[in-house]
This record gives C-alpha cells, sequence and structure tokens, in this order.
C-alpha cells in the first residue's frame, strides 16, 4: 500500500494529529528534506525524495516488493498539483490511500480574508505562462516555481498592458512568511526573491464586498454576428460569410491572443474576441474613422478584451506582444514586411484575405519563403437571396480568397 500524505503548508503546527498517525504506520518514508524534517522521530526508512522522479518511483517500487507500508509527503494537499497523478499512473494495481492537508492555495485565500469557491486556480511549476487568462472576472490564484517567479507572471499580465492588483504570499505558515499586495508594475520590478509564493490576482472588475457568485466572464455568442449589428462608417466590412470562413481557419481557442491587421470596423476583431474570451485581440488600425468605429463597436458589444492599436503595419507591431494567431486583412503592399514583423509564435496561425490573384499569388510565394507549413487557399463567393414581393433575387458578393498557415515549429 501507498499511504499519500499530505502535510499542508510544511509547519508542524499546521499538521493535524491524525496525519501523526498515519506516518507512524508506514514502514518507509519518501519526502522532500523539509517534509521529512517534520518527523524526527519517525523510525522506519526516510528516504529523500530525488530530483529524477523516476529515481524515486524505482525505490517505491522496490519497497513495495519487499511487502513495506509505504508513506509519501506531500507539500500542501495531495489534490492539488502533487506526485498523486504520477503515483496513481505508474503504480494502478497498488492501494493508494489519500490523506489530505492545508493547501498553500487555501492559505493564500485565508490571508486574503476571500472565499475561494468561486476562483481559478492554476499552476505555472514546469508550465508555459501563456497558457493564463488575460480575461477572467474572478480571483485567479498561481502556485508559482521554477523559472516561473512571481515576477515573471507580473511581467507577463503587464506585457499586455494589464496592470492587475496582486497579493503575494510567500512561505505562507512559516516564520518568514511575507504577505504583500502591489500590483503588476510594481512586483514586475521587484528584485527580492520568492522561492515559494502563491501569487492571487484580482480582477479589474471585482470591488470589495462584490458577491463573486454574481460576476461573468464574456460568453462566446456564436460565429456569425448580422452585418447590420456592427456600427458603420465609409469604412468596408468584412461580410459575415466570409468572417465565419476566416475564424474557422483560425482556429482560435478561449486563451489565445490574436492579431488583426487591417481591423476596418473591428468585426473580425469582435468575433474573434468572443472566441477567445479568455485572451487578447490586438485591432491595428491606420484609418482614423475605423479606428473611431472600432471603439464604438467594442462599446457596444462589450467586448473587455481587444486594445485597438493606432498605426500602420508593421511598425505598429512595436506596441504588440506574442500573439497565437495573425489576421491580415489589409497589408497596403507591405505584406512581406508584415509576415516578417509579425510577432506570432511558432507554431502560430496565420490567416490573409485577398480579393485579387495577384495578391493570392504573392502571398503564397511569401508564406512558402517564411518558412509557413500546412499552406491552404480556397476561395469563397457568397450570394445572398433577397426576397422581392413573391421571388427571391440573388445578390452575389465579390470572391474572396483565404489562405492559411502555420508558422513552422522551432527545432
Amino acid at each position: 500500500m501507498i499511504k499519500v500524505i499530505g502535510i499542508g503548508p510544511g509547519s508542524r503546527e499546521w499538521l493535524p494529529p491524525v496525519i501523526d498517525q498515519i506516518v507512524a504506520s508506514c514502514e518507509v518514508l519518501f519526502g522532500g528534506k523539509r517534509a521529512l524534517e517534520l518527523f524526527p522521530n519517525f523510525p522506519g526508512d526516510c528516504i529523500i525524495l530525488s530530483g529524477k522522479l523516476s529515481e524515486t518511483i524505482q525505490e517505491i517500487r522496490l519497497a513495495l516488493t519487499e511487502k513495506k507500508q509505504v508513506g509519501v509527503l506531500v507539500s500542501g494537499d495531495p489534490g492539488f498539483y502533487s506526485f498523486l497523478p504520477m503515483l496513481k499512473r505508474e503504480f494502478p494495481k497498488t492501494e493508494i490511500s489519500v490523506y489530505p492537508g492545508i493547501s498553500s492555495m487555501q492559505f493564500a485565500f485565508a490571508r486574503a480574508g476571500l472565499p475561494w469557491q468561486e476562483a481559478e486556480l492554476h499552476s505555472v511549476h514546469g508550465r508555459p505562462l501563456n497558457r493564463l487568462p488575460l480575461t477572467f472576472q474572478k480571483p485567479l490564484a498561481i502556485l508559482t516555481g521554477g523559472e516561473n517567479t512571481p515576477q515573471k507572471v507580473a511581467a507577463y499580465y503587464d506585457g499586455y498592458g494589464i496592470n492587475l492588483k496582486i497579493s503575494l504570499g510567500n512561505l505562507l505558515s512559516y516564520p518568514e512568511e511575507e504577505w504583500v499586495t502591489t500590483d503588476a508594475q510594481m512586483l514586475a520590478q521587484e528584485k527580492k526573491t520568492y522561492n515559494h509564493a502563491i501569487v492571487l490576482l484580482y480582477p479589474p472588475s471585482l470591488k470589495e464586498g462584490d458577491n463573486l457568485e454574481n460576476t461573468q466572464t464574456l460568453e462566446n455568442a456564436g460565429l456569425g454576428i448580422p452585418d447590420e449589428e456592427f456600427i458603420r462608417g465609409k469604412v468596408p466590412l468584412t461580410k459575415e460569410e466570409i468572417r465565419v470562413q476566416v475564424l474557422a481557419k483560425a482556429k482560435i481557442q478561449e486563451n489565445d491572443k490574436v492579431l488583426d491587421v487591417g481591423a476596418g470596423t473591428g468585426s473580425l476583431s469582435i468575433e474573434a474576441a468572443q472566441l477567445a474570451r479568455r485572451g487578447w485581440v490586438f485591432a491595428v488600425e491606420e484609418d482614423n474613422e475605423a479606428q473611431e468605429l472600432i471603439l464604438l463597436n467594442q462599446t457596444k458589444f462589450g467586448i473587455p478584451n481587444l486594445q485597438l492599436v493606432r498605426g500602420t503595419a508593421p511598425q505598429a507591431f512595436e506596441k504588440v506582444p506574442q500573439v497565437d494567431v495573425c489576421l491580415i486583412g489589409g497589408s497596403h503592399g507591405q505584406l512581406k514586411e508584415i509576415l516578417e514583423k509579425a510577432p506570432l509564435r511558432s507554431g502560430g496561425r496565420v490567416v490573409l484575405t485577398a480579393v485579387t490573384l495577384e495578391t493570392v499569388g504573392r502571398g503564397l510565394e511569401l508564406l512558402q519563403q517564411q518558412d509557413f507549413e500546412e499552406i491552404d487557399v480556397i476561395s469563397i463567393q457568397a450570394v445572398r437571396w433577397k426576397g422581392i414581393k413573391d421571388f427571391h433575387m440573388a445578390q452575389a458578393m465579390n470572391p474572396v480568397f483565404i489562405l492559411n498557415a502555420r508558422k513552422r515549429q522551432l527545432e
């Protein structure tokens, strides 16, 4: 049998008495050095967990072969980002008993004086920062560790122009405990080392005394907002039928960051933001009238995760961080420079629309030259049938070409 034992935040006074009884029932105990020091009178064998988990697994397997009762100490609670999932995978036929502890996450919310049943919990210890949501209406708590320090989390949000209020708890429950409330800009510049930290991010919409259960996130309203719903001037609008196809090719995920080049009235940006409801959309536009229309439509549709970037591409890209998807609707003869300088991550998707054969040919040539793969081209000519008295007459729209490709992954 393997007993997976949560030791809570890591100090003796936060261990319930029953944990001592469970540890005493084991014959061999695995844990980190600090965890094992909590049980100085343990009579059995103590084995410090190796940095190489494969070695630890072999040690546990050997102890089980010798019919020993195995205890594995994990910090916090075993059910929250611990060694437990690996143990269940490696020992599927072994009985595994789990004993809860107070997680550092519980401790952090207690320090903040906030309920956490509606909060969102993440870990960036060994996981990429770019999967963290940029749009959220409820507290976001993050376990940090390894290369992803609290400062890097703060810099990630500050890089998107999101200066959130942040609380940081380091070494919670220890004599050296720190609890600091600051903001993303300040924390990103902090030089102090935080080795065992939880960061708690407060959404901009959350005010003191708010009921967390009544807050809402941006929901995907579905593709294909009718053209007449958008506020329009003399600026060209990407038609509904084309938007649907472009967004289908873009394969936008809810946490994605999207760049819309030549955003026009913002119709594509609006729908992209609804798909990337926990990500962010950067709408690059140089025309003054179009810029104002983007802002008006953003307000009309209540889109919080859209940022207008005033300027001409590719020069305006200096204001845009790395993105997962790049939509290109207008290039003004600078398609080569736009594709070269777009801040598209390795493996990200680009979707380009064109209305002339020359642009299609140039786009294909550039995508092949610039090391894109999975290049695909379709052409669409939508026809709307308008009712006139007892008949329906065809209203053909201009054909549009849609090119899409994936930026080749770095080796």
